[in-house]
């Protein structure tokens, strides 16, 4: 290391030296050159020319000695220091800069070049010769000490990146391997970006990835094209900001806003450059994708019943099981709701992995979930569109699997379908029909007609049953069948059955204003007996019209009366507890579960007509339910009663009352009253059995 002072390798004081040392102290002494020695790691000077002291405005060598400069120095400066006494150790370097002193708290801006001095134990210490800078503008000075002061990181490189210039900030914030401009970029396609901007504009800003001392950052980088001005040659002037934290907060916000919190999972707004990527990837592999839409059937009476906190435990629940299913190039994406998609790669023109997957998701489901109070059971539909095949938008696909899945609602849940054309137009048909719906809502188009059932042992019509039936002013009479499924699952249903239950109450008023007491029956939807307020609504219109609770029956579908479902059998506890009588329709060919049947109260249960129209072949069938019914002790009635042999039969087996075509099609209210005095035979001689429901 280089040595300017004439001093022997001793500690360097204050104390008298021999003659040569006296001689050279007084040379340096006649110097206009403020000199003096500076130990970094003390932060003390330990010697100093007359000038120095001078410009220190120290009484004496030993007095500025004393000093400790340490005390009140800036992070900055300290951080600069050990810049320079690096850089000493690690080469014979020189700087020359505009600092400011502050001689006793007064500023002295000077001209000061830097160099490194061994000090006598070895370590590295400083050799400062300072000029002062007179007349310098307030403008410059300033600038000068901002540039050592400040954390923006000023750096100045040519062309070719070498490192011109760099303050203390980003000289502390890259590290030596770092030196050239270009190396600092993570991606070196950040820099010739940068250069390619630079050319055309002559200022750029980016926000780019960079190797620093302390890992890799993010910084905002703002280069403008310039001229060294030592050498003139064309350069680049840097100034940058670390903006990590910004960055981080910003990638939590978005990963906050595109992932559900519930479940984890990418949410709707991940949707579409998720779709895009995987299915960018699977073009380039020749593969292609399936979107499945999953929606749990049943889900909004957990929450109702049980709670949105286990509804949550559940969503939870199910979204693990979707993910154990998940393979490389697969996604699960919650929607929102109890809707999820499962974007699957497969073999173009081979769906069988799909298939073999909707099976695995049907089952994975379908298996109970522990709850806080019981287990809990929801089941999936699900509805299938494949990319590229069905359509290359994820708007498209999302339209066609939710086309299949509402298919699947519509034909009992728990399936999985794929889309195809028929279901477009099977969709629009639907579509118009709800509308149509909703106007006859409005203008009164619907009307009820009234089936007879038939007592066997007191040989009369005793009750009704209640069918809605549809004045459509295009296409005329409209069953039933035609449009309640539509809707059922466009939730129009609620609307038309308490039409159907007002209409009915209404009409048995009138009747037994007539002396008529009949028991009239009127069917009942899920959506219906899943409303908590369903019970408070039969009470109101039965107190409204002045009808006996006992009068009315409510008839349910074996389906509904094995809901798992605690809503349900509230209202239905509900009901009897008020007077109505429950019934079950169509039984026999569902779930027929003595069991399950022993745990819910009924009234009367409806033998489904399939069996009573084959009758013939299903005599041991007949009889094992209708030994059933009787077992509960509840009134039984065959409905879909067409002939004579029918109604024979049936009546000698048990059955307590008949309904169907051998004695009445639905007819309007006006065709009730002739038909209540007729007789057994006289019904079967003027009747014919040929009526198609």
């Amino acid at each position: 290391m280089m040595n300017p002072l004439p001093l022997r390798r001793e500690p360097i004081s204050s104390e008298a030296p021999h003659n040569a040392t006296t001689c050279a102290k007084g040379i340096l002494d006649q110097l206009q050159l403020a000199v003096w020695i500076f130990d970094i790691d003390q932060g003390r000077v330990v010697w100093a020319n007359a000038k120095a002291l001078e410009i220190w405005a120290a009484a004496s060598l030993e007095e500025l000695c004393a000093r400790n400069m340490a005390a009140d120095m800036s992070p900055a400066v300290e951080r600069r220091l050990r810049q320079y006494q690096a850089d000493f150790v690690a080469s014979a370097a020189t700087f020359t800069e505009m600092w400011t002193l502050y001689p006793k708290g007064t500023p002295r801006p000077m001209r000061v070049r830097f160099s490194g001095v061994q000090l006598s134990d070895g370590r590295m210490g400083m050799l400062c010769e300072g000029s002062e800078e007179l007349g310098l503008q307030p403008e410059t000075i300033r600038s000068a000490d901002a540039l050592l002061h400040t954390q923006l990181m000023i750096s100045m490189h040519d062309v070719s990146g070498r490192t011109l210039y760099s303050n203390p900030s980003a000289r502390g914030s890259f590290a030596e391997n770092y030196v050239d401009f270009s190396s600092r970029f993570v991606r070196r396609s950040d820099f010739r970006r940068l250069l390619k901007a630079l050319e055309a504009e002559g200022e750029v800003s980016h926000i780019v990835k960079v190797r620093t001392s302390h890992g890799s950052r993010w910084h905002e980088i703002t280069a403008r094209a310039c001229r060294d001005p030592v050498s003139g040659v064309p350069s680049i002037l840097v100034s940058e900001t670390d903006v990590s934290e910004l960055k981080e907060a910003e990638a939590v916000a978005s990963s906050q806003a595109h992932h559900d919190p519930l479940t984890g999972l990418p949410n709707r707004l991940a949707l579409r450059s998720l779709f895009e990527r995987l299915a960018e990837r699977n073009e380039r592999s020749g593969r292609g994708l399936a979107l499945l839409f999953i929606d749990l059937d049943q889900f909004k009476a957990i929450n109702d019943t049980l709670g949105h906190d286990q509804g949550d435990a559940l969503l939870m629940e199910v979204s693990r099981r979707l993910l154990c299913l998940k393979e490389a190039g697969d996604a699960v994406v919650r929607l929102g709701g109890d809707e999820f998609l499962f974007l699957a790669s497969t073999r173009k023109k081979s769906p069988k992995r799909i298939e073999r997957l909707a099976g695995q998701i049907l089952k994975s489901l379908a298996a109970p979930v522990e709850g806080a109070c019981r287990p809990m059971n929801v089941t999936p539909s699900i509805g299938i569109a494949l990319y590229p095949d069905h359509a290359r938008d994820i708007h498209s696909l999302m339209r066609y699997a939710d086309l299949a899945m509402y298919s699947v609602k519509a034909n009992g849940r728990n399936q999985f379908r794929f889309y195809d054309d028929g279901l477009r137009s099977q969709r629009e048909h639907e579509l118009e029909m709800i509308s149509d719906l909703r106007e006859a809502l409005r203008s009164d188009q619907f009307v009820v007609f009234y089936q007879p059932r038939y007592s066997v042992q007191e040989n009369r019509i005793v009750g009704v049953e209640a069918l809605i039936r549809w004045r459509h002013p295009e296409h005329g009479l409209v069953a039933p069948g035609h449009f309640i499924p539509v809707a059922e699952s466009s939730g129009l249903i609620g609307q038309i059955g308490e039409y159907v239950l007002r209409e009915a109450l209404r009409q048995n008023a009138e009747w037994r204003k007539q002396g008529i007491e009949l028991e009239m029956s009127v069917n009942v939807s899920l959506r219906q007996l899943r409303s908590p307020d369903f019970p408070r609504l039969v009470s109101k219109i039965l107190r409204q019209y002045g009808c006996p609770p006992a009068s009315l029956e409510l008839e349910l579908t074996e389906t509904a009366l094995f809901e798992d479902d605690a809503v349900i059998h509230a209202n239905l506890k509900a009901l009897r507890t008020e007077g109505v009588r429950i019934a079950i329709d169509d039984f026999g060919t569902g779930y027929s579960n003595l069991a399950r049947l022993s745990e819910v109260s009924v009234d009367c249960i409806k033998l489904d007509r399939s069996l009573i129209q084959d009758f013939a072949r299903n005599r041991p069938i007949l009889r094992m339910v209708i030994a059933m019914c009787k077992f509960m002790e509840v009134t039984i009635v065959a409905e879909g009663v067409e002939t004579r042999d029918m109604a024979a039969w049936t009546a000698e087996h048990g059955c307590h009352e008949l309904q169907g075509y051998y004695f009445s099609k639905p007819v309007p209210a006006c065709e009730i009253l002739p038909l209540l005095d007729q007789t057994f035979s006289t019904a079967a001689d003027q009747m014919s059995a040929t009526y198609v429901i």
